[in-house]
C-alpha cells in the first residue's frame, strides 16, 4: 500500500511508527501545517531513529500527484472539517482513513455531510472510514462484537476507566486536570471540556443492535484530588480537579437500554474496560487497560487492509470486514 498522512501530532507520529514496521506499506507523502515540520523528513518528525525518504509538505497539492492508495487524516475532531479535507482526495480515487472522532459514526449528527462524502467517494471509487479507540472500539464496536454470542440483548452497560497519569499532557488538560472545580463547572456548562464521543458511541452501538435511540442524557461529575497525585507537571495538589466522570444514558422504546460510563482521572484505581450485557443469558467481559494512543495508531494500521477491500463510499467499522492484528 502506498500511504500518505496528514497531521503529525502525537497520534499521527505513532501511526507512522507503527506503519514503518510493515513491509506492505510504503510512505509516499506527508502533510502538516506546522512550519517547523515542513521540509523535514517524515521519519525524523515521527520520532524514528531513521529517515523514511519522505519530505513533509504544507499542502496536499504536493502529495496527490504521487498517487497514494490511502490518505490518513489525523487532523481534527470535527467531521465537517475532515470531510472538507477529504473531498479532493476522494475525488481522485484516494481512500481516506481518519482518526476524527465525529467521523466514526456521524449518520445521526451530520447526515448531509455523510451524503456528500458518500457521493464523492463512490464517484471516485474510494472509501472513507473513521476509526479510533473511543469512539470507534472500546465503547461501541467491541460491545457489538461481544453481543454476537447472545440470542437477545436487553441492555448494555460499558464502563471505561482511564488513568490519566499515564496519558499525554494534552489529554490530561482536556479533562480539566489542574484547574479549580469552579472553572471546570463553568466549562462543563458551556460543553467546552471533556470527552466528546459518548453520544457517537451510543448511536453506533444502537445501530449495531438494531435500536433507535429516542433520547439520551449525559451527566458530568467533577473529580477533585483529595491527596497529591502524579501528573505531567509533577504532583497535582489537593483541591484541584484530577479528571471527569461522564455518564450517558439512552432510551429505546421508552426504556433505558444503553449506559456508557467514562471515568478519566489522574491516579485512578482499577483502570480497564468492562462490558455488561443484560438478557436471557447475561454476559460480562473485561479488558485490562490498553494503551490508548498506541491502540489508536494500531487500529488505524489494521484498518488499512480492510479499506482496500471495501466497496466504495462512506463506510463505518460496522460495514467493513472485522479488524485483526498483525503477527510478528
Amino acid at each position: 500500500m502506498r500511504v500518505a498522512i496528514a497531521g503529525l501530532g502525537p497520534i499521527g507520529s505513532l501511526i507512522v511508527r507503527v506503519l514503518a514496521e510493515r513491509e506492505d506499506v510504503s510512505f509516499v507523502g506527508a502533510v502538516d501545517i506546522d512550519p517547523r515540520k515542513i521540509r523535514k523528513d517524515l521519519g525524523i518528525i515521527a520520532g524514528l531513529d531513521k529517515k523514511l525518504g519522505v519530505t513533509v509538505s504544507g499542502s496536499w497539492e504536493d502529495v496527490i500527484p504521487k498517487k497514494p492508495d490511502i490518505a490518513i487524516l489525523s487532523t481534527t475532531s470535527s467531521f465537517p472539517l475532515v470531510a472538507d479535507q477529504a473531498f479532493p482526495l476522494l475525488d481522485v480515487g484516494i481512500h481516506v482513513v481518519t482518526t476524527c472522532e465525529e467521523a466514526v459514526f456521524p449518520l445521526k449528527t451530520f447526515p448531509e455531510y455523510v451524503r456528500q462524502v458518500d457521493v464523492i467517494a463512490r464517484t471516485g471509487g474510494a472509501v472513507f472510514l473513521g476509526v479510533g479507540v473511543n469512539p470507534g472500539f472500546m465503547m461501541d464496536y467491541w460491545p457489538s462484537i461481544a453481543s454476537a454470542v447472545l440470542p437477545k440483548v436487553e441492555k448494555v452497560q460499558v464502563e471505561r476507566r482511564v488513568d490519566l497519569s499515564k496519558r499525554r499532557a494534552r489529554l490530561q488538560e482536556k479533562l480539566g486536570a489542574g484547574l479549580k472545580p469552579e472553572e471546570v463547572q463553568s466549562r462543563v456548562e458551556q460543553r467546552s471540556i471533556g470527552h466528546v464521543g459518548l453520544s457517537i458511541s451510543a448511536y453506533m452501538l444502537a445501530h449495531a443492535l438494531g435500536w433507535e435511540i429516542e433520547e439520551w442524557q449525559e451527566d458530568f461529575d467533577i473529580l477533585v484530588a483529595s491527596e497529591p497525585v502524579p501528573w505531567h507537571k509533577g504532583e497535582l495538589e489537593p483541591g484541584l480537579v484530577k479528571g471527569l466522570r461522564q455518564t450517558l444514558t439512552a432510551k429505546v422504546d421508552g426504556e433505558e437500554r444503553i449506559r456508557l460510563i467514562l471515568e478519566m482521572s489522574l491516579g485512578i484505581e482499577n483502570p480497564g474496560d468492562t462490558v455488561e450485557i443484560e438478557g436471557p443469558i447475561p454476559l460480562k467481559v473485561r479488558m485490562d487497560p490498553i494503551s490508548g494512543d498506541w491502540a489508536t495508531a494500531s487500529v488505524v494500521a489494521n484498518a488499512l487492509p480492510r479499506v482496500m477491500e471495501a466497496p466504495a463510499g462512506f463506510r463505518t467499522l460496522l460495514e467493513v470486514a472485522p479488524l485483526r492484528g498483525r503477527g510478528v
